[in-house]
């Protein structure tokens, strides 16, 4: 079987990569075996087998040599948080919100906007080479529209799509103080937020392949107003927002005793929750919040690797997919223990096993699902399937190697492989990655001058402590 071309392409502006075998994530035919991809700028002509393919395009198609490489939707990161790289490995051993108050938000405080934008090219590539193709990142630490409109270019220029999700504190308010959060990042009033918000979205218009969005950053240390106010921004400009949200059950003990009821049952009754509305993490929700949203087909951002390092509990998958809610895959970024998004697939999946004691609690196609087609659903784009019409954003894995085999079946080897061999990475029809090297930017130049703003920074935010050359272990070594 072979999707329907496009009539109006001429052969030669077409780019055929062929010869490897597809996970489409196309229902019609979910893998095709020797397969091939036409493209045609931005978007993909046709997905079918090689054979039929070149008869359709003759010789005249640029022709790209994909055998043995295994192809599959390029990755979308629901949740990220690019600028925390400058901290990576920094922090271990905390729970949620010693985390942020000792280790986090002290070094968001101290960031400037040269170092977000020499961490956000180190982090955005390692993002790329890890088989991710968008990221819906949430950037709070500086958020003037001069650095936001930079990062959202940065990202382009590197070869991603996505969002820049503008995060948004507001004036600090009695949840921001129970949670001890550095008063220093609540710099505006909720007027001021919402018009440096729009400052960023005049200069930075939606509709282009990097986006900008207002992220109310947590709903319970933000002003209720600020809250609904990023939430009719969202409508008005056709975009989406996200907020962090039940992260944790301190969280949830907090904001049900400031607003009397839990934070999805107060957002539905503020009118607010739809299919524009994402809550990263969500993990805290009882029975009637998964019903609230599932109705109103609020999008859930689970993180596994992040929920794990920080141990802030498990993602209730099955109730709330059940319930209709759509959930997809987050890294959240690399402070929190994690990698990439094949790292995510496989946490997932067997976090969700051992959440149910049941080894048909998840599969691998599903976590497949969450880290293409359902974050797609979030970003709003044409992306997350490889069928025609779809943007041309896809990833060839080398998995010929010995660790790989045999596969015989892609899905299941591809989300245990936990990080596969990434070859190529195409977006927007454009080869970004091409044998593990961006064809954009200088890969030692961009690693040094990351790691020159991650070393200024932690001296300057006073985190040395925090760098140890060995943790000893709390147990006496074996006899």
């Amino acid at each position: 079987m072979m999707t329907d071309m496009t009539p109006a392409a001429r052969p030669d502006s077409v780019t055929q990569f062929e010869g490897a075998d597809i996970l489409t994530l196309d229902p019609a035919q979910p893998l095709i075996r020797k397969g091939a991809i036409a493209v045609s700028g931005n978007r993909i002509l046709a997905v079918g087998p090689q054979a039929q393919l070149a008869k359709t395009y003759g010789t005249q198609a640029r022709r790209i040599d994909w055998t043995g490489l295994l192809v599959l939707p390029g990755l979308v990161d629901g949740h990220s948080h690019l600028f925390q790289s400058l901290g990576r490995t920094l922090g271990d051993g905390l729970s949620l919100l010693p985390w942020l108050e000792h280790f986090m938000l002290p070094l968001a405080a101290n960031v400037t906007p040269d170092d977000a934008i020499a961490i956000y090219r180190l982090a955005g590539l390692s993002a790329l080479l890890l088989g991710t193709t968008a990221v819906i990142d949430n950037h709070y630490a500086p958020v003037d529209p001069d650095t936001i409109v930079a990062l959202a270019r940065e990202m382009e220029a590197l070869g991603l799509r996505g969002v820049v999700a503008r995060g948004i504190f507001g004036p600090m308010v009695e949840g921001g103080h129970r949670m001890n959060c550095d008063p220093r990042l609540f710099r505006h009033s909720t007027a001021e937020e919402i018009a440096l918000t729009r400052a960023c979205l005049a200069a930075h218009p939606p509709g282009g392949r990097v986006e900008i969005w207002p992220m109310p950053e947590n709903v319970v240390y933000l002003d209720p107003e600020l809250l609904i106010a990023c939430a009719e921004l969202a409508a008005k400009q056709d975009i989406g927002w996200q907020i962090h949200c039940s992260e944790s059950s301190f969280e949830v003990e907090i904001f049900e005793s400031l607003y009397g009821a839990r934070p999805a049952i107060w957002m539905q009754a503020q009118g607010i929750l739809s299919d524009r509305s994402a809550l990263a993490h969500g993990i805290w929700f009882d029975d009637a919040e998964i019903e609230v949203l599932g109705a109103t087909r609020t999008h859930i951002v689970h993180n596994p690797v992040c929920n794990q390092y920080l141990a802030s509990g498990i993602v209730k998958l099955d109730p709330l997919l059940r319930a209709g809610a759509n959930v997809c895959l987050g890294s959240d970024g690399m402070a929190v223990g994690g990698s990439g998004m094949f790292e995510a697939m496989k946490a997932g999946f067997l976090l969700q096993r051992l959440r149910e004691y049941n080894p048909l609690a998840t599969s691998a196609e599903l976590m497949l699902e969450m880290a293409t087609l359902r974050g797609a659903a979030v970003l709003r784009r044409d992306v997350g399937q490889l069928r025609a019409g779809m943007l041309a954003d896809f990833v060839a894995l080398d998995m010929r190697g010995a660790i790989n085999q045999p596969m015989t079946r892609p899905a299941m080897a591809v989300v245990m492989a936990g990080l596969p061999t990434v070859s190529d990475v195409v977006v927007d029809g454009e080869v970004v990655i091409r044998a593990g090297r961006s064809t954009r930017v200088d890969h030692d130049k961009v690693i040094a001058d990351g790691l020159q703003a991650a070393g200024a920074l932690i001296e300057r935010a006073g985190l040395r402590d925090l760098v140890r050359d060995w943790i000893p272990p709390a147990y006496a070594h074996p006899a």
